[in-house]
């Protein structure tokens, strides 16, 4: 009797164990939504910001993990000297969570200038603010800003509750995501925009222009 019940309490542990995982999956279960229209909708002109698209070598693409991309320069007649490069990725894996800046740029000889990075909280008409970092690298003489926030759509509940607490849940930490995503990255080379007033300007501008493209089910993060 004794040996049969140890069988029957395994069973039952086990079962229990089963359920629980299938009901944690039910919550994370995810579409993996596509985008409502390719980037290449994107205008190229947004507000006083006009772009025009460059060309990606085929390597850096696959290398990106991407199902969709968009590699452009964008300048304006009003913040003159300031060309920003505007890079977006998105992977209906999620495999393009593993490259964000705080990966690629290190591993390209690039230091984190820490005393010049931030987050900043751009307003723009018609939407809530979109909340991005502003980051900072060196190499010799040179210096590289990045604005940098990303999109995940379709994503589970658990997902969403676990990737808002302060562990490594984060997108530069390479793991796949439960939905498809997208990455946000502009770059200002030099210190041509010191006070960020150039790039709050054009990311206010570019939230208004990706709202058509973007799926409904989404979630936006900011720490990379």
């Amino acid at each position: 009797m004794r040996s049969t019940s140890r069988l029957i309490l395994a069973v039952v542990i086990l079962a229990c164990g089963a359920a629980a995982k299938a009901g944690i999956e039910a919550l994370s279960r995810s579409d993996r939504p596509a985008l409502a229209q390719p980037l290449s909708t994107l205008p190229l002109a947004l507000g006083e910001w006009l772009g025009r698209d460059v060309p990606v070598d085929e390597r850096i693409i696959e290398q990106a993990q991407t199902d969709d991309f968009l590699n452009r320069v964008y300048e304006s007649s009003t913040h003159r000297g300031v060309q920003l490069k505007l890079w977006i990725n998105y992977s209906k894996k999620g495999d393009n969570m593993r490259h964000s800046p705080e990966i690629c740029l290190p591993s390209g000889g690039w230091t984190r200038l820490e005393s010049d990075c931030l987050v900043l909280d751009v307003e723009r008409p018609g939407g809530a603010p979109v909340r991005l970092s502003r980051l900072a690298y060196k190499q010799g003489e040179l210096v590289q800003g990045v604005g940098f926030w990303y999109y995940i759509f379709g994503e589970g509940q658990v997902e969403k509750f676990v990737r808002r607490l302060p562990i490594t849940s984060r997108s530069s930490h390479g793991h796949t995501t439960r939905g498809s995503g997208m990455t946000v990255e502009v770059f200002c080379p030099g210190g041509s925009d010191p006070d960020a007033a150039a790039l709050r300007d054009f990311v206010a501008a570019l939230a208004v222009a990706l709202d058509p493209i973007l799926p409904a089910d989404q979630a936006q993060y900011y720490v990379p």
